[in-house]
Order: C-alpha cells, then sequence, then structure tokens
C-alpha cells in the first residue's frame, strides 16, 4: 500500500509541475523574430539534431524510432507503439512555444507516415497559435470582417450604378468623366476580387487543392506542386490593388493640371492617363513576382517573409499617397485662392472652401497619409485603431466617391430627372401630348405678345430680339442693350419645345461667381464646379 501511495504522490507531483511549467510559460509565450533570426536558429537546432544522431547511442532492448530531424524540430529516439511530446520550438515565428507537439512511432518501429503528404508527420496543430499572437484583435475580428464585408459590397453596387449612368447619357461623356469611370471600374474590381479573396480561399492560405486538413483539424498547406492558380491570383490581387492606387493619384494629377494650367488640351492627354493609371501597375508588380517566383517562392505568395520584397510594390504606393496629399494641400491653396478673389460674405467663403475639401478627400485618398509611416512594431491598441480605420476607409471609398462625384451631382441628377420625365410622358399617352400641345401654344402665344411690346420700344433691336426665341429678351439697364434670356437659350438648346414646366427657377435667378476651370467642355466645367462649389 506504502509503494502504491508513493507512486500516487509521485504521479500528482509530475502532473503539478507540468501544469506549472505550462503555466509560467504561457505568459507571452508566441515566438515574435524575424525571418533572418529564424533561419540561423534553425540551422543550430538543426546541427545539434544532427549531432545528438551521431553520438546518442540507440537503446538496444526493445524497438525504437531513431533519432529524427523533420525540419522544424529535433524527434529523439522513441519506443515503438509510442508517442512522444515536446515543447513547440522558440524559433518559429508566431508559433505558441508553450504548446505540445507530438509524434507516433508505430509498432514497427517506423515514424507514422501520413497517408495523403505520405511522408513521416510531426503533429504541430497546436503550436500555430490561432490569434496570431494578437489576442484582441482575434476578439474584434469578426467586426472587422463584417464592416467590410458591408462596405465593399455598397460600394460595388454603387459602382455599378455610376458607371452604368456615365455611360448611357451622352451628356456626361467628357474627358473629366472619362478619368471617373476609370477609377469607378478600378474600385469595382478591387471590390469585386477582395470579395473573392474572403470566399474563395480557405482561411486565407489557398485553394481547396492547395490545402489539406490534418487529423486534428488544422489546415495546412500542402508543400507538393507549383499551386500556379493561387498564385496567379494573388499577382492579380496586388496588381488591381496598386491599379487603384495609381487611379486615385491620376484623378489628383488631372483635377491639379486642370486648375493650375492655363493651357491644358484634355482629350489629348486623356489617353496619357488611361495608359499610365492601368499599365503603371505592371511595372511594380512584374519585378515582384520575378523576386517571389525565384527568391521566395513560399505558399501562395499571399505572405510576405522579407519586408524588402514587398516594398517592392508598396514603395510606389506610399509615394502615390504621399504627392497626393501635396496636391491636395496646394489644390485646397488654389480654391482659397480663388474664392478670395469674389467679393462674397466670409463665412460662405469658409463654407464654400470647407465643402470643397470634404470633396477632394475621398477623391485624393487623404486618409492614407495618416498611417503610411506608422513602423511595425506598434502597441495591440493602435494597430486595432489601424485595422479599423483603413478598412473602413478601404471598403467604404468607393461608396463615397460614387455619392460625390455621381449621385450627388447636379448634372447627374438633371439629366436623371429629364429621362424620368421623358418615360412619364410615354407612359401617359394622349392626354400628355394634349396638355403639351395646348402649353406650347400658350407659350408661343405669350412670347409674341412680349416680342410685339419690345419691338415697338425699341425698333432698332429687331434683329437681336429675333434671335432670342421670338422675343424672349429683356433689356440690360446698365449696358441698354437687349440680353437674351438664358433660360431661352437653355430651352432651345436642351430641346425642350416649349415645355415651359422644364424650366426650372434657379435658371431664372442670377447666380453667384463660381471657380473656373480652363477647359473646352462647358457641361464638365458645370459638373466640375458644382463638385467643388
Amino acid at each position: 500500500m506504502s509503494g502504491a501511495a508513493s507512486i500516487r504522490n509521485r504521479t500528482i507531483w509530475c502532473m503539478v509541475l507540468f501544469l506549472s511549467t505550462i503555466m509560467s510559460r504561457a505568459d507571452g509565450s508566441v515566438v515574435t523574430i524575424s525571418l533572418e533570426d529564424q533561419n540561423r536558429l534553425v540551422l543550430e537546432a538543426e546541427l545539434k539534431c544532427l549531432n545528438s544522431t551521431l553520438y546518442t547511442p540507440k537503446p538496444e532492448n526493445g524497438t525504437y524510432c531513431s533519432i529524427t530531424w523533420d525540419t522544424i524540430s529535433c524527434w529523439p529516439y522513441t519506443k515503438a507503439g509510442e508517442t512522444v511530446y515536446q515543447y513547440c520550438p522558440s524559433y518559429f515565428n508566431l508559433f505558441d512555444s508553450a504548446a505540445i507537439a507530438s509524434r507516433t512511432c508505430t509498432e514497427t518501429g517506423e515514424w507514422f507516415t501520413h497517408p495523403v503528404h505520405n511522408t513521416t508527420w510531426s503533429d504541430y496543430s497546436k503550436c500555430i497559435d490561432k490569434n496570431g499572437g494578437h489576442p484582441l484583435i482575434a476578439e474584434h475580428i469578426h467586426r472587422i470582417t463584417m464592416m467590410y464585408t458591408i462596405g465593399y459590397g455598397a460600394s460595388l453596387v454603387s459602382l455599378v450604378m455610376a458607371v452604368v449612368i456615365m455611360l448611357y447619357f451622352r451628356k456626361l461623356r467628357c474627358p473629366r468623366n472619362t478619368i471617373h469611370v476609370h477609377m469607378f471600374v478600378s474600385f469595382m474590381l478591387r471590390a469585386a476580387i477582395s470579395f473573392m479573396k474572403e470566399n474563395m480561399l480557405v482561411e486565407g492560405v489557398g485553394f481547396h487543392g492547395d490545402v489539406t486538413t490534418s487529423p486534428t483539424g488544422a489546415i495546412q498547406f500542402i508543400p507538393e506542386g507549383t499551386h500556379w492558380q493561387c498564385k496567379l491570383f494573388f499577382t492579380v490581387f496586388h496588381y488591381l490593388l496598386v491599379a487603384n492606387y495609381m487611379w486615385i493619384f491620376v484623378e489628383g494629377m488631372y483635377l491639379h493640371t486642370l486648375i493650375s494650367v492655363n493651357v491644358f488640351s484634355e482629350r489629348s492627354s486623356i489617353v496619357w492617363f488611361v495608359v499610365f493609371g492601368w499599365l503603371s501597375p505592371l511595372l511594380f508588380v512584374i519585378p515582384w513576382v520575378i523576386v517571389r517566383a525565384t527568391s521566395e517562392d513560399i505558399l501562395c505568395w499571399n505572405t510576405n517573409p522579407t519586408a524588402g520584397y514587398f516594398w517592392i510594390m508598396r514603395g510606389p504606393i506610399v509615394a502615390s499617397v504621399v504627392i497626393n496629399f501635396l496636391i491636395f494641400l496646394n489644390t485646397i491653396r488654389i480654391l482659397f485662392t480663388k474664392l478670395k478673389a469674389f467679393n462674397t460674405f466670409e463665412a460662405r467663403q469658409f463654407r464654400k472652401l470647407a465643402k470643397s475639401t470634404l470633396v477632394l478627400i475621398p477623391l485624393f485618398g487623404v486618409h492614407y497619409i495618416i498611417f503610411v509611416g506608422m513602423p511595425e512594431d506598434v502597441s495591440e491598441m493602435t494597430e486595432l485603431v489601424k485595422l479599423y480605420f483603413e478598412m473602413f476607409f478601404n471598403s467604404f471609398q468607393g461608396l463615397f466617391v460614387t455619392l460625390l462625384f455621381c449621385f450627388f451631382n447636379g448634372e447627374v441628377q438633371s439629366e436623371i430627372r429629364k429621362k424620368w420625365r421623358r418615360y412619364r410622358l410615354s407612359r401617359t399617352g394622349g392626354d400628355s401630348i394634349h396638355r403639351k400641345s395646348n402649353t406650347m401654344t400658350s407659350f408661343m402665344s405669350r412670347t409674341r405678345r412680349e416680342s410685339a411690346v419690345s419691338n415697338s420700344n425699341s425698333g432698332g433691336e429687331i434683329k437681336d430680339t429675333h434671335h432670342c426665341l421670338n422675343g424672349y429678351s429683356h433689356k440690360d439697364k446698365n449696358s441698354n442693350q437687349t440680353v437674351c434670356h438664358k433660360s431661352s437659350q437653355q430651352l432651345l438648346s436642351n430641346g425642350h419645345n416649349g415645355d415651359i414646366s422644364r424650366i426650372s427657377h434657379s435658371a431664372l435667378e442670377e447666380e453667384e461667381p463660381m471657380v473656373t476651370f480652363q477647359s473646352n467642355n462647358d457641361h464638365c466645367l458645370r459638373q466640375e464646379q458644382d463638385n467643388l462649389m
């Protein structure tokens, strides 16, 4: 009895010691080292294992699996039919060194062979930290995922609608809107491939053919094969990401050129902007692909172990963000100078400048500048704030841009209202045509009476007033000259055929001076002024 009690007490003390060791190592046990340090420590561990193989004698009593190095850890002699346990290595990045790895020796004295991989296998599933070493971020990751999923979804729907509207109405087809459409398309492609990345990849590792599930349920990447499909996917993903940044940069360059250069040919330069927006990303993505394929062909190219290689693409993106921010500041300065030239009330002037600034922020991607210089080794709370901020603006930026430059634009709203009126007239039938005929007759009668009065007052001005829609004109008190009312010219140019119900009251009022641009297209001028002012 005393011997059994002694063995039981010894077992309890071993368990307590084992648990206390685990608890003592659990705090701060996730490994965070650089790739260079990891490679150096792995090489040292491999050499140490080789020395053990050479100088450690094999047990003579019974059948044992030999000492082996599995590219991660060194496993000692293990008796047949048993499983050996040891702590996860402390030299692999994001490994939990307090967790336990295992390896099984079969009854025949051979290490267990995985049926899928067809090679000897060690269970490191518990070594992989499921929180990535960031428990606070892991707690919020589901909310962040839901937020940017909603953002990309709303952006994708609004972008498709905006592109259809811009291409459908001929009056909106101008160089400025051509730049907008290309930027909208880049946002669409970015949102679409982001959805594909979330839904087609297995836990972000690879496609279903690139991964396998271990007996413990962990997702593992299959090392055999080229995996060219997932590598091509991430190549296209990075291209579309860089293209989106380049088109934001193009918007900034185009607008700055438009308001700062006196002589600027829009249509001749638009081709070069399009070529730059879609082809310049290839100058950065292709070298990155060559470097990854030759020097760091790891997984699906969805990780960046060597930060210097990733800066092949990140460097131009950061440069475009910084330059765009400087262009943004100079554009605000130019707008402030032009607004200051007008004799307006100070409060109204600052309201216009504030509106212009808010409109330009999503266009220039100004929010990117906030975290562009933030170092990698920051606190977990700072990293969480950065994630919320960047994922919110990255996902909703497409929606903000379409609202400001399409759906809230006066020119676009005017074209949609015209189309809606024509649709209603075509649906109402003969009654609408009869009312339209009466309205036109009444309008022409009234304009003839006004023409007769005008002609009787100024006989020498008949030729001028005849040009103004049957005498629909007024006499300028300051210049003593007959001036065509802009609503009549607008009526003729828009083809309203006498339907005065389509003339808005704002067309009959005096407009305030606005910031003007040197451009050849009046519709685009009014549209851009409406956006900024």
